[in-house]
């Protein structure tokens, strides 16, 4: 089962996915796992579930963020608005 299938129209789910990625790169330093992270949600999880991570994370806010969740979030972000 892909990632689309299984969370893509549960936000929470993919707060709790992001914050899974933010596991696996917690040892790293913090531009590297930074990169990892935002690198990881903009080759992995398709339009759609970017699309709807954002939006509730807009409602909800980042607190539920790890912090170098919330900064690859920032990176999406910048990346999205420039292109």
């Amino acid at each position: 089962m892909n990632a689309q299938s299984s969370h893509g129209s549960d936000p929470e789910k993919l707060v709790k996915m992001a914050n899974q990625i933010g596991d696996f790169f917690k040892s790293y330093p913090e531009d590297t796992a930074v990169e990892g992270i935002r690198e990881h949600i903009a080759k992995f999880w398709n339009r759609k579930m970017r699309d709807e991570f954002f939006a509730h994370l807009d409602k909800k806010g980042e607190t539920a963020l790890q912090p170098f969740v919330a900064l690859a979030v920032k990176k999406l972000r910048l990346n999205k608005a420039a292109t």
